[in-house]
């Protein structure tokens, strides 16, 4: 191989017991071989504007690194193994652009570099920041988030194994118009559980607690036409002896405290009924993975893994907020040039890492790191 090992081994099972998974010598890296590969990056979020931070003033953003990063992404994905998609999460360009009149300019370099990717598949994902800047209808026609008329769907990279493109903001009172079904029962579900004036700019989360910080309005619901057709879509993988990975911008799941700071304000609406569908067919789903909260996150549940993203915003062109996922039969690892800028910390302490040699490896790593989740799935 050319540069480093990767790191393969054992980890922390559902039981939290440690489970060694990896025999010793050659034969290892014949792990190594997967069924598919997945190219992710989440939350570009490029505009061309100086740095600047959130709406709290608590993150800072590199707007213009993150293009960077995304080019440097797309580099590293074309001079890796093969890919058979690459999943991007959400939130190409800021909502900015719509302010300051740049969205044509920002939107055109940010689709210069998704032309770059060689991979046969991009698959691009709903995020609020996209609904900043254009339609339901003209996403459809830039990014194709659409398939036989409806903004969700499933796609097939290989056999076995299904990937359920979710849309978190169905019903959502951005980027849709006063009057609309889908913005009036977003609308209701805000009021209903948030006492501040949701259709003004301010403070969203002002006397907000708990869960109920998911109810803001740069936050959506699936809607239950959408959590039917996922019911059904699960049962068909179930049927059909396939595994599933959820893509979703929004979380499906709350995510692990980082801090006594951190609120839970990055699911749907409505995930609840999403993790209920999934429970109903244990051991169908694999992994969500998802973008929205910046500084990404780790939570294993009910023999899923909630794999959340950092966003190139965080470091600009010095991070590395991009990386591959390996589905193998029994196990997920995750590749990045720079795994802390990729994943959180809660997601790093989830598995013992052991390093493979580049002898025993030769000729079948990339040049990065990889990271293993032992809680796998078996792909027939």
């Amino acid at each position: 191989c050319q540069g480093m090992g990767g790191l393969l081994g054992a980890g922390i099972g559902a039981q939290g017991a440690t489970q060694s998974m990896a025999p010793s010598g050659p034969a290892r890296c014949l792990l190594l071989r997967p069924h598919c590969r997945i190219g992710v990056i989440a939350d570009v979020q490029w505009c061309d504007i100086e740095d600047g931070w959130n709406y709290k003033k608590t993150e800072r953003r590199a707007y213009r690194g993150a293009l960077q990063a995304f080019r440097r992404a797309s580099s590293w994905w074309n001079d890796g193994p093969d890919l058979a998609v690459v999943a991007q999460l959400g939130d190409l360009i800021d909502g900015q652009c719509a302010r300051l009149g740049l969205t044509a300019t920002c939107f055109d370099r940010a689709r210069e570099v998704l032309d770059t990717i060689r991979a046969p598949t991009v698959l691009n994902l709903i995020g609020n920041h996209e609904l900043y800047n254009f339609s339901f209808d003209a996403l459809a026609e830039q990014l194709n988030t659409r398939r036989g008329g409806l903004d969700y769907y499933s796609h097939s990279p290989a056999p076995g194994l299904r990937l359920l493109v979710l849309n978190g903001y169905e019903l959502s009172v951005i980027g849709r118009e006063r009057g609309d079904e889908r913005y009036e029962g977003a609308l209701k579900l805000l009021k209903a559980n948030n006492p501040n004036d949701v259709e003004q700019p301010g403070d969203f989360t002002k006397g907000l607690v708990g869960l109920q910080h998911r109810f803001v309005p740069y936050n959506g619901a699936f809607g239950k036409n959408q959590l039917a057709w996922f019911q059904e879509q699960l049962l068909a993988a179930e049927r059909a002896r396939e595994k599933v990975i959820v893509l979703s911008h929004l979380l499906l799941h709350p995510p692990l405290p980082r801090s006594e700071e951190d609120k839970p304000s990055t699911m749907a609406f409505d995930y609840e009924d999403f993790i209920d569908a999934i429970k109903a067919r244990s051991g169908v789903v694999l992994a969500v993975f998802s973008g929205h909260d910046h500084k990404g996150g780790y939570h294993f549940v009910d023999g899923v893994h909630h794999i959340t993203f950092q966003s190139p915003l965080n470091k600009g062109e010095e991070g590395s907020a991009f990386g591959r996922v390996d589905v193998h039969k029994d196990r997920l690892v995750i590749w990045s040039p720079k795994l802390e800028d990729l994943l959180h910390a809660t997601a790093l302490k989830a598995a013992n890492q052991e390093v493979l040699t580049e002898e025993a490896c030769e000729g079948v790593l990339n040049e990065g790191s990889s990271f293993l989740f032992p809680e796998g799935v078996t792909l027939e």
